[in-house]
């Protein structure tokens, strides 16, 4: 199985003939799989679903990762899920991705665990509940997942599925940011501004990071800095500058604080 992997990996990213080289791992692939092999099963079926090696075919790519997944292979199962869930080649079921995920996340699929805390918060597939969204996050955060610490953030920063606490919310904000989670910089810099933390320096340093990164949020946070004075006097330069960015974003308060400041009446 070494041996083909490093026959993918050199069609994929070495100075390679893809077709070549995926051909000969897809003809060996099969006969590992006709001797047993589940993992040879679930790459002969990822192969199969990018027409890799062999001409597309994800009707038996699904065939393969049903039977590589019902050997427990953990990604056979996490990419059922993600059929399922966007409706790729199979009727789009939330109730089904969420039953995959859930297997994938108890086989240790990182990835998975954030996403049953995504299923249960939104309640698609399972029952909405907050509690077990929040505890999904947290396990997904402490494996090093970034969206689950930024997840786990706004859940202690709004008190969702549980007590608030400015303390944890600052914390996983600032780790989902070192982990690669650029929007954890808007809510990291607007935490700064609450009280009873109030650190107004690094407040404005998160708000102006965010707002570099290109995020509308940050911008508006800005803008009303500007326009309400937040640990300072007012200004009105600064807060239409503000607000016209995040307004050619889309951001729909600040359009409307927008028309406010120049006058008009909704």
């Amino acid at each position: 199985m070494q041996h083909l992997i490093r026959l993918i990996n050199q069609a994929t990213f070495g100075r390679y003939g893809t077709n070549r080289y995926l051909a000969r791992a897809a003809a060996r692939l099969e006969l590992l799989m006709q001797a047993g092999s589940a993992q040879a099963m679930y790459r002969l079926a990822m192969l199969h679903w990018e027409g890799q090696g062999m001409p597309q075919n994800r009707v038996r790519a699904l065939k393969l990762l049903h039977a590589a997944a019902a050997k427990g292979i953990r990604n056979a199962i996490y990419n059922l899920a993600v059929a399922y869930d966007k409706g790729y080649e199979v009727p789009q079921s939330h109730y089904r991705s969420f039953q995959y995920y859930a297997q994938a996340a108890r086989l240790g699929d990182v990835d998975a665990v954030h996403a049953v805390g995504s299923f249960y918060y939104w309640g698609q597939g399972v029952a909405q509940h907050y509690g077990k969204a929040r505890y999904w996050y947290r396990r997904s955060a402490r494996l090093g997942h970034a969206d689950g610490m930024y997840d786990l953030a706004r859940c202690y920063q709004r008190g969702i599925g549980g007590a608030k606490s400015q303390r944890q919310a600052i914390h996983w904000f600032t780790r989902a940011i070192a982990a690669g989670c650029a929007k954890a910089k808007t809510w990291l810099g607007l935490e700064y501004a609450c009280a009873p933390v109030e650190d107004w320096p690094q407040a404005r340093f998160w708000l102006e990071q965010a707002a570099e990164d290109g995020h509308a949020h940050a911008m508006y946070g800005l803008g009303t800095w500007a326009a309400e004075g937040w640990h300072g006097p007012t200004n009105l330069a600064d807060a239409l500058f503000w607000f016209q960015h995040a307004a050619d974003l889309g951001h729909e308060k600040a359009a409307l604080r927008l028309a406010e400041l120049h006058g008009e009446e909704f």
